[in-house]
């Protein structure tokens, strides 16, 4: 993978043309007295660079299409034919969210359009929270928080915080932080999946900067039958049990739960993924973050791994 300030000039002039002034091919091909194929050519080259060394599942052709969505160079009916594509091939989606976040880091995320969630995981994730949600309903307040305190307390969290717990920290004190570096991401604009699952917003997740590794991961925060959570995807994470999901505002901070553990080897490896359920001030915070951390309670993020901007 070449940074994007490693790439060609005529292959950045191209980008930053389409992304920055809204170019489409054919106007790009006027001004620089090309074909609008060399010009998509040298776009579509200067994407596959900057993407990730390995696009395993997804073939030559459907990466062009997924590059001309990102660049905005689709009709009407491609861009819906390739966005039904993206819900359907995670390995499309993968591909797709590594070479937006390059371009976010570039500074050229105004024109990018939303990379959509698969919507059976969004749906299955659904059904576990509501099945968690009833048979918590069963049980007394106080019982119910005991047990929470006594997973916490023990270290069994891990694996099941993101469906036990998420409502219990809802309250959670403000706590302070020291690391305030900003957000490289926005918000998506609502859409509404097949399966009436309403994606309300995207937060792309990046790495802070100067922070070493290749992870990425995106959230959505997602509402179906009066319910709203926030579902979180990421990849090429080292292994860790530690995970923790924060919202922050300046020095405000609100704990929202840990991750399933992130093992190191198998189809999952480096893969992060959880539920929480979206808490009632969500709207007060501006940042989603993801820490590893050393302990099993902690009281605010140490090392933040994965940041998003929420944009108020």
């Amino acid at each position: 993978m070449a940074p994007f300030d490693d790439l060609p000039a005529d292959q950045k002039a191209v980008l930053q043309l389409v992304l920055r002034q809204g170019r489409t091919y054919d106007e790009i091909a006027g001004l620089l007295r090309i074909s609008p194929e060399a010009v998509r050519d040298r776009g579509l080259t200067a994407l596959d660079a900057i993407g990730p060394d390995d696009a395993d599942g997804l073939d030559a052709d459907r990466q062009d299409d997924v590059g001309d969505y990102l660049l905005g160079q689709q009709s009407a009916s491609a861009r819906a034919g390739t966005r039904t594509f993206l819900e359907s091939s995670a390995p499309a989606r993968a591909w797709a969210r590594h070479v937006a976040a390059q371009l976010r880091a570039a500074g050229m995320d105004a024109e990018l359009p939303e990379i959509p969630a698969d919507p059976q995981e969004v749906d299955e994730a659904f059904g576990a929270l509501e099945a968690r949600k009833t048979a918590r309903a069963e049980h007394e307040r106080s019982s119910r928080l005991g047990g929470i305190l006594l997973l916490v307390g023990v270290g069994i969290i891990v694996a099941l915080a993101l469906l036990v717990v998420f409502g219990a920290f809802n309250g959670s004190d403000d706590k302070s932080s020291t690391d305030d570096s900003a957000a490289v991401s926005t918000p998506t604009t609502a859409t509404s999946t097949t399966t009436g699952t309403q994606v309300e917003a995207q937060v792309n997740l990046t790495r802070p900067a100067g922070a070493s590794g290749k992870a990425l991961g995106v959230a959505n925060i997602v509402s179906q039958d009066g319910q709203r959570a926030i579902a979180v995807v990421g990849q090429d994470l080292p292994p860790s049990g530690h995970y923790v999901l924060w919202l922050r505002n300046g020095s405000k901070v609100k704990f929202l739960g840990f991750f399933p553990v992130v093992t190191a080897t198998g189809k999952s490896a480096g893969r992060l993924q959880g539920l929480v359920a979206a808490p009632a001030d969500l709207t007060s915070y501006k940042q989603m973050l993801v820490s590893r951390e050393a302990s099993s309670t902690p009281k605010q993020p140490s090392q933040v791994v994965l940041q998003g901007s929420l944009g108020g």
